[in-house]
């Protein structure tokens, strides 16, 4: 009998910071789709699994393909206890009532930690990637994607390792099939079996172990090394060097000539899109800097001036103010997403309503003008601002009050 064969439709949101949005899971002439707007452990883990597997486009022939986790907490028991809750709500999990995460394999004994595709139904080539609404099919990229997508989570992929057993030559004995067992973090498409691909460049290994190890506050999950890409972001590196070194820095006109000569010899370190640095004080915010976004699509928002009187702290008053308040900024703002939300904290009350609302710590106080804290929060689209902040008990578009009779 034959087994249906199905394609999947990935698509990811935000380059610098990709996220599964969307699984579309298409079997003959029927599709099905799973949102996953909130980013859930899920999403990021049959993300990773499936990012591995499409690496391996060019193994068409393949009869296993295993990703194994040598350690626990990994992506791989993420996906295995998703398998064994059968009453869970969550789109993933009822994609295609369950037909998705049937094509995760489970381990034999049970109590092992690796997981194998179903290779009957689903090959590498069939899985598409949509990053940004641009179909992406380079190693390299997807590479980078996976990198990114398991370092939210601190999964090591060097604790994981692929087999990818080949079906033997005609001519070759019943016990000589090939396999090999790269790490997962250097999976790459190859002719006949899986090998690992070049090293990562030693600038971005050196840079993202320090950044793991040295960063205590969760400020790490946001931070990655990559090529300077634009003038723009030259500029703004310039000006932290120039600020670094004073009289010693080299000119700009110098700094792009060498950019512009050996673009790869200059990296730098991001917090998502940016080349980090703190440079305003909230007094330097003025109209004449917000005057040009007033009818620009604008990604990056400060919030500022939430201010209760004493006696109306610890009640109702501050739900209801931000109900209104966030219910007009989405009705009349022209918001880009995914968009970020930056806020200062200037007393402990108020770190604790920004971290209540699930901002983070992005720069220390002692690395801020003001000398206070700054917290960011980013939001992937509407859908998921509004269903946060329900969830905290926020209503931005409260029922209007039917008069009374």
């Amino acid at each position: 009998m034959d087994v249906p064969q199905v394609s999947l439709k990935l698509v990811f949101r935000g380059e610098e910071l990709p996220r599964l949005h969307s699984v579309r899971f298409i079997s003959g002439s029927d599709t099905c789709i799973a949102e996953a707007p909130q980013d859930r452990d899920l999403a990021k883990a049959v993300a990773v699994a499936l990012l591995l597997f499409r690496a391996y486009s060019a193994c068409q022939e393949m009869t296993l393909f295993r990703i194994r986790a040598a350690k626990p907490a990994s992506f791989i028991d993420t996906i295995l206890n998703a398998k064994k809750q059968s009453q869970s709500k969550s789109p993933i999990c009822a994609l295609a009532n369950g037909a998705f995460l049937r094509l995760f394999l489970k381990p034999c004994p049970a109590t092992s930690r690796y997981v194998d595709i179903d290779l009957a139904r689903l090959k590498p080539a069939a899985i598409e990637v949509v990053l940004d609404g641009r179909v992406v099919s380079d190693p390299r990229i997807i590479k980078q994607m996976i990198t990114l997508i398991a370092a939210r989570k601190s999964w090591e992929l060097n604790d994981h390792s692929i087999e990818a057993l080949l079906p033997q030559p005609q001519d070759s004995a019943p016990t000589a099939s090939e396999q090999q067992n790269p790490s997962a973090a250097e999976a790459a498409p190859t002719q006949r079996a899986a090998s690992p691909t070049g090293l990562d460049n030693p600038a971005f290994i050196a840079i993202r172990e320090a950044v793991r190890n040295f960063c205590q506050d969760g400020i790490h999950e946001h931070l990655h090394v990559r090529y300077v890409r634009s003038t723009a972001e030259l500029e703004d590196l310039w000006e932290i060097d120039n600020a670094a070194y004073g009289e010693a820095s080299i000119s700009y006109e110098k700094f792009q000539d060498w950019w512009f000569s050996y673009p790869s010899g200059l990296h730098a370190l991001f917090f998502r899109t940016r080349v980090t640095t703190g440079r305003l004080k909230e007094s330097q915010l003025n109209g004449r800097v917000m005057r040009p976004f007033i009818n620009d699509s604008t990604q990056f928002w400060y919030i500022s001036g939430i201010v209760l009187r004493s006696e109306l702290r610890g009640g109702r008053a501050i739900k209801i103010l931000l109900s209104r308040a966030i219910g007009c900024w989405l009705a009349r703002a022209h918001i880009h997403f995914p968009c970020d939300l930056l806020a200062l904290a200037y007393s402990e009350q108020g770190q604790a309503l920004l971290e209540g609302f699930d901002f983070f710590k992005l720069q220390n106080a002692k690395a801020m003008p003001d000398g206070v804290p700054l917290f960011a929060l980013q939001v992937s689209d509407r859908e998921q601002l509004l269903s946060s902040l329900n969830s905290k008990g926020v209503d931005p578009c409260p029922p209007v009050a039917k008069p009374s009779t």
